[in-house]
């Protein structure tokens, strides 16, 4: 017995619902109509492509994100056979990184990321950044949740933070969010109460981190917690610049 895999059985639903009776001849031979008939996939990417412009259709049906949320969870494991797929079309993979970011599967959504940016994906219709913009901004997302609830942003937020330096040339705006996350990590638990921090090298690192932000892009809005570092380290008696 050939084994199908779900992902086929839905194709094959979709293509028998697509499909259109062939009506019945007359007597004599002669065919009152014959109604067109969708075409056949002709590999597994087209079987995965039909499966997801389905999927589109449906997720359009949704007004609430939660609910397109909860439609691509439900979903996503019908295609977890291909995401390391080593001929995996960028168009497919680059529709599987959005997904995963959205259901915040992020290990699995940074092995495609990679994957898309290594062999060139362009973003899906309908987005209008590229693929380094996109995954910079979704990451951040995701450490800034990462960092408010007290868990670690490693290695993803550090990933995307070194790149900065090498090939990703990105929005000011965007790399300024990154710096200004850094010195709220370098504050740590007190990040939010500048006054209760006792030690000076949590206060310089943190400034530094503000004041790149801010240098990068002015209008960031780190100025408050720069003035309160420089009066937490007045208040210590000590230097505004850390000694070298």
């Amino acid at each position: 017995m050939i084994m199908v895999s779900p992902l086929q059985q839905r194709q094959q639903r979709i293509t028998l619902m697509q499909q259109h009776r062939v009506s019945a001849s007359t007597n004599n031979g002669e065919t009152l109509a014959i109604a067109p008939v969708a075409p056949q996939p002709s590999n597994q990417w087209d079987v995965v492509r039909a499966s997801l412009k389905k999927d589109s259709a449906a997720l359009k049906s949704f007004k609430q994100v939660a609910d397109k949320i909860d439609y691509k969870k439900r979903h996503l494991e019908q295609y977890q056979p291909y995401f390391e797929s080593n001929t995996l079309p960028v168009d497919i993979a680059a529709i599987f990184m959005v997904w995963l970011f959205d259901c915040k599967e992020i290990q699995q959504a940074m092995l495609l990321a990679d994957y898309c940016l290594k062999y060139g994906a362009p973003m899906p219709e309908g987005f209008k950044s590229d693929v380094p913009t996109f995954v910079a901004d979704e990451v951040l997302n995701w450490a800034e949740s990462a960092f408010k609830q007290g868990h670690s942003t490693a290695p993803y937020f550090d990933q995307v933070l070194a790149r900065f330096a090498t090939d990703w040339k990105l929005f000011d705006q965007i790399e300024a969010k990154y710096y200004k996350l850094c010195g709220f990590m370098a504050l740590g638990e007190h990040g939010t109460d500048i006054k209760y921090i006792p030690e000076p090298a949590p206060l310089y690192a943190a400034k530094t981190w503000f004041e790149k932000a801010q240098t990068k892009y002015s209008k960031i809005g780190v100025n408050t917690r720069i003035n309160d570092i420089n009066k937490r380290l007045t208040k210590l008696d000590l230097p505004l610049i850390a000694e070298e």
